[in-house]
């Protein structure tokens, strides 16, 4: 029963993206932003919950500056405007009492910008850096895949066949066999399939970038895990039944776009 549910609002969610990739550019950043925004607000559910009430002013402001930087790609002075910002944002901490501790909710809103909106806004540059649309569908189709399929597979093997702990104290339930699993099945799909979409991609350096892709998406999973054990809580939210809240869905995503667009664009193929 738990794995119908699971399937079945995973499909839905995935859905989604398909309909905003065939609705064209502005409802993928629109996809995009919901997502974020949703996973940002939970962020700051999880900290609030701990005691902590992070800044945000700073972390919505900066996530959605880092998120679609891919704006303002030409703009030499767009680095050293964000960074002020980010400082900026330190200065802003001014208006709340030293018991409340100030400090810490701007690092903690400054690192959830950059985890959440950073890290993501990756996602856009690798669709929006691609002339050829039917294309940059197919490499935003791969690379969201090394996530669902990394998640799918790590479940299925691991809950079947998992019999040693993988990380036990971050992440009582995950296995060895089902991170081996996640890391084979995503390099497998982005090897055979990459060099269709990216003619410019051989085969070696497309598994290079599944296999790397897949490592991404398995620390993406175990940072959410560790964020979770270090706020007590099982999930980051309940939105999607079966799953839990966006971040559980989404985080083994969060740092797979920054591999492939920079493996990308070291091999000039974008």
């Amino acid at each position: 029963m738990k794995l119908a549910v699971r399937t079945a609002s995973g499909v839905a969610l995935f859905g989604l993206f398909l309909a905003a990739l065939w609705l064209g550019d502005l409802f993928v950043d629109g996809f995009v932003a919901l997502v974020v925004a949703l996973a940002l607000r939970e962020y700051w559910r999880l900290w609030r919950g701990a005691g902590i009430e992070v800044d945000l002013v700073v972390l919505c402001g900066l996530a959605a500056a880092w998120l679609f930087r891919y704006a303002y790609p030409q703009l030499p002075e767009a680095g050293a405007v964000l960074a002020v910002a980010a400082l900026a944002g330190l200065a802003l901490s001014l208006r709340f009492s030293p018991q409340s501790k100030p400090f810490l909710r701007w690092a903690l809103a400054l690192a959830g910008a950059a985890w959440l909106g950073y890290c993501p806004g990756f996602l856009l540059l690798l669709y929006h850096g691609i002339a050829n649309r039917p294309r940059a569908v197919e490499v935003m189709l791969l690379t969201v895949g090394v996530s669902v399929v990394g998640d799918t597979l790590a479940y299925l093997v691991g809950s079947r066949f998992g019999r040693h702990p993988f990380l036990p104290r971050i992440s009582p339930s995950k296995t060895w066999e089902g991170a081996v699993a996640a890391l084979i099945a995503p390099t497998l799909l982005v090897g055979l399939l990459l060099p269709l979409a990216l003619p410019k991609v051989g085969h070696p350096l497309a598994f290079l970038i599944g296999f790397l892709a897949a490592v991404a998406a398995v620390v993406g999973d175990l940072v959410e895990s560790q964020l979770k054990r270090e706020v007590g809580v099982k999930d980051s939210g309940r939105l999607l039944p079966g799953h839990g809240g966006v971040l559980d869905r989404m985080d083994s995503l969060i740092f797979v776009g920054a591999v492939v667009y920079s493996l990308l664009g070291v091999a000039h193929a974008l």
